[in-house]
């Protein structure tokens, strides 16, 4: 005894459009479990100047004498380290092992 025509015509359209989530697509069903990465940081050194070279008039004691002299003082540098941020925070999807699949773990995708 065959199917009525209806019948059929719903199943395939059940199928094509998605009835379910797994259902008709490729969409395989597996478990996985979302999964939160923290961010990561690294330290950087980098060397930064902290005062420009600069010229400037001063007096000095010469022989006993005060004397305006042009002092040229040469630039500062000087190492810091700097935190950096290498990836961001995140939620991953980890797959699980089908003996600790349950009902909230089951996710359907495309993977």
């Amino acid at each position: 005894m065959g199917y009525p025509n209806s019948v059929k015509v719903m199943v395939l359209a059940a199928s094509v459009l998605g009835a379910g989530p797994a259902f008709g697509s490729n969409m395989t069903t597996a478990c996985y479990e979302k999964v939160h990465q923290p961010a990561v940081y690294k330290n950087i050194k980098r060397t930064i100047m902290t005062h420009r070279a600069h010229t400037r008039w001063e007096y000095q004691t010469i022989n006993g004498r005060q004397v305006l002299c042009k002092v040229h003082r040469p630039a500062v540098y000087q190492t810091v380290l700097q935190n950096t941020l290498i990836q961001p925070a995140r939620t991953v999807l980890k797959r699980v092992s089908a003996r600790d699949c349950t009902r909230n773990a089951r996710i359907y995708s495309n993977f």
